[in-house]
C-alpha cells in the first residue's frame, strides 16, 4: 500500500504544473547558457585573431618597408614576434621569412619551406595575405605581404605568430565554464522551484477554497486580491459560483412553490373524497364533493401545465411553429378568450390597430401572453374600471400596452414581477385561482420571441404593461 501511494505521488508530482515549470526553466536556461557560451567562445576567438593580426600586419608592414632585407632587420623582427618559449615543441619554427617572387625562402636560409606558399604567391602579386596554417601539428597565423611595401613588389615577407598558447586559454576558459555549469543548473533549479511555488500559490489556494464548496455550500468565494491571471480567473469562478447560487436558491424556491401549490388542491380533493366515502351524504352532498374535486384537479392540471411550459421553455424548446402574424388578431383572441370566462369584470376596449402592423412567432403562445395579461388586469380591476388594449409601431418594433384601472401594484413589488410563484398579494391571488406562473410565462415566451416587456404602476390609479416584440413585414 505505500508502494503504490508513493507511486502514486510520484507520478501526481511529474506531472504537476510546478514541475513542469522547473524543468522548462531549467531547460530554457540551459539552452540560454549554450547558446551564450558558444556566442561568447566565437566573440572572443574573433576579437584574439583581429587583436594578431593587427599586431602581425604592423610587424610585416615595419619588416616589408626595407626593400633589401638585411639581417639586422631580420633579428628586429624576430626581436617584435617575442621569441617564444624554446620548451614549446614549435621553438625555432616562428621566425619571419624572406621569400622571392616564385616563393622560396631567401632568409633565414635554415628554413626551406616558407610558412603559406599560396599566401606568399598572392602577395607576390600585390595583395596582403592573413591565415592561419598548421605546421607539425600547431597552429600560426601568417601575415605576408610584398616588399617594398610602395611600387613593384620585389620579393615576399612572411611574419608568423604561434596560435597554441591563445586556443589553450580558449579551452580552459571552455573547461571552467563547464565546470561552473551544474552549479548554475542547480541554482536555476532551487529558484525555479522557489520562484514556480510562490506563482501558484493561489492556483492552491483557489483548489482548497473551491474543495469546501459543495451544492449545499455555495457562499464560499475565492480570494481576488491579486491582479494577475490567477485573480482574474478567481474574479470568473466567483461570478460563475454567484449564477449557480442564484439558480440553486431558485429552484429550491420554486420546488417549494411547486409543491405547496399542489398541496391545496390535493387537501382538497382528499377532505372531499374522505367526507364522500365516509358518511352517508345525499346526492347535493356528493355533488358539491365532486364539484369541490373538479375545481382542485383544474387547479392542478393548469399549475402541471405552467410547470411543464416552464421546462421546455428552460429546454430551450419553448417555440413551436412561427408565422407572420398580424397583432390586431392576437390581441382580439385574447380578449375574446378572457371575455368568456367571466363576465362580472371590467370591460376591454381595444383600439383599432392597423393590420400592418405584424410579428413573427407562435400564435397560440403570444395569444397565451396577452390573455395572462388581460386576466391579470381584470382579477384587479373593479367591474366599474376599465381595460384598454393598443398598439403601436416604434422604429423596428411593435409595442402593445395593456391599462387597466384597477388597484395597481406597490413600488416595492414591481421589480420582482414575473419571477415564478411571485405574488404582489398573495392571500387575494391563491382566492382567485392564481399561481405566480402567469407572468412568469408571459417572460418567459417573449424572450423566446426576443420581446420584453415592462410595468408602470400607481397603486390606487392603475397598472399599465408594455409588451415590445420585433416588428415583421405585413403579409401581402
Amino acid at each position: 500500500m505505500k508502494t503504490a501511494s508513493y507511486a502514486n505521488r510520484a507520478a501526481g508530482w511529474m506531472h504537476s504544473v510546478r514541475t513542469r515549470l522547473i524543468v522548462w526553466n531549467v531547460v530554457t536556461i540551459l539552452f540560454i547558457m549554450g547558446t551564450c557560451g558558444a556566442a561568447a567562445e566565437q566573440m572572443m576567438r574573433s576579437a584574439i585573431l583581429v587583436s594578431i593580426d593587427r599586431e602581425l600586419a604592423r610587424r610585416a608592414q615595419g619588416l616589408a618597408e626595407h626593400p633589401d632585407p638585411r639581417p639586422k632587420h631580420l633579428a628586429e623582427a624576430n626581436h617584435h614576434t617575442g621569441n617564444p618559449d624554446p620548451t614549446q615543441p614549435y621553438s625555432g619554427f616562428d621566425k619571419p621569412q624572406v621569400l622571392d617572387l616564385q616563393g622560396n625562402v631567401r632568409m633565414p636560409e635554415s628554413m626551406l619551406q616558407p610558412w603559406d606558399s599560396s599566401a606568399a604567391l598572392a602577395a607576390a602579386r600585390g595583395k596582403q595575405q592573413l591565415t592561419t596554417v598548421t605546421v607539425q601539428g600547431y597552429p600560426f597565423r601568417v601575415a605576408t605581404c610584398p616588399y617594398p611595401a610602395q611600387g613593384q613588389p620585389l620579393g615576399v615577407v612572411q611574419v608568423p605568430y604561434p596560435l597554441g598558447q591563445a586556443y589553450h586559454s580558449l579551452e580552459e576558459l571552455n573547461r571552467m565554464l563547464l565546470n561552473l555549469l551544474p552549479v548554475a543548473l542547480l541554482l536555476v533549479a532551487g529558484s525555479a522551484a522557489f520562484l514556480a511555488g510562490r506563482a501558484l500559490r493561489p492556483v492552491k489556494a483557489i483548489v482548497r477554497t473551491t474543495e469546501q464548496i459543495g451544492a449545499t455550500n455555495l457562499t464560499a468565494r475565492l480570494n481576488t486580491g491579486t491582479r494577475d491571471e490567477f485573480g482574474e480567473l478567481a474574479a470568473v469562478i466567483n461570478r460563475m459560483l454567484d449564477r449557480l447560487q442564484g439558480l440553486v436558491e431558485r429552484e429550491r424556491r420554486f420546488t417549494a412553490d411547486a409543491s405547496h401549490e399542489l398541496q391545496t388542491p390535493l387537501a382538497v380533493i382528499k377532505a372531499n373524497a374522505s367526507l364522500c366515502l365516509t358518511r352517508d351524504t345525499d346526492l347535493a352532498g356528493y355533488k358539491r364533493g365532486m364539484e369541490a374535486i373538479n375545481r382542485a384537479s383544474t387547479s392542478m392540471t393548469n399549475l402541471t401545465q405552467d410547470l411543464l411550459l416552464l421546462a421546455r421553455a428552460d429546454a430551450g424548446s419553448s417555440i413551436r411553429e412561427t408565422t407572420v402574424l398580424p397583432i390586431s388578431d392576437i390581441i382580439a383572441d385574447a380578449a375574446a378568450l378572457c371575455s368568456t370566462s367571466s363576465t362580472d369584470r371590467a370591460e376591454i376596449t381595444i383600439q383599432e390597430a392597423s393590420p400592418e402592423l405584424c410579428v413573427t412567432g407562435c400564435e397560440q403562445e403570444l395569444v397565451r401572453v396577452f390573455v395572462n395579461l388581460l386576466q391579470n388586469a381584470r382579477r384587479h380591476t373593479p367591474a366599474s374600471g376599465s381595460i384598454t388594449v393598443a398598439a403601436r409601431q416604434e422604429g423596428g418594433c411593435i409595442k402593445i400596452a395593456v391599462a387597466d384601472t384597477g388597484s395597481g401594484i406597490a413600488p416595492e413589488h414591481l421589480s420582482h414581477l414575473g419571477e415564478r410563484f411571485y405574488r404582489a398579494d398573495k392571500a387575494r391571488s391563491r382566492a382567485e385561482g392564481g399561481t405566480g406562473l402567469g407572468l412568469a410565462i408571459v417572460k418567459t415566451i417573449l424572450t423566446a420571441h426576443s420581446g420584453q416587456i415592462q410595468f408602470e404602476s400607481t397603486t390606487g390609479t392603475g397598472t399599465t404593461a408594455t409588451v415590445t416584440l420585433p416588428a415583421a413585414a405585413p403579409l401581402s
